[in-house]
């Protein structure tokens, strides 16, 4: 585990140091607040999940899109899990 110390500029923006974001390599990132804590997560990692999933599957391309889209729904928008 890397631990390094961010801070906050004077408009609120949060600048990652770049040890974190060549070992991340991501750019957008989901904002959680668990317990009093900020955790981001980069985007990819959870889109990740899906990639290879319609393999062997006879699916229309339509198909494809509702699912993708209905898990991208819920994903963004439901009530966050506290572990």
């Amino acid at each position: 585990m890397t631990v390094e110390v961010a801070r906050l500029d004077d408009n609120g923006r949060l600048y990652l140091p770049a040890s974190i974001r060549k070992k991340l390599r991501s750019r957008e990132f989901y904002i959680e607040e668990r317990n009093g804590e900020i955790v981001l997560v980069p985007v990819r990692k959870k889109i990740e999940k899906y990639w290879g999933i319609f393999k062997g599957e006879n699916l229309t391309a339509e198909e494809m899109d509702r699912i993708v889209e209905e898990e991208t729904e819920e994903l963004l928008f439901k009530e966050p899990q506290v572990k």
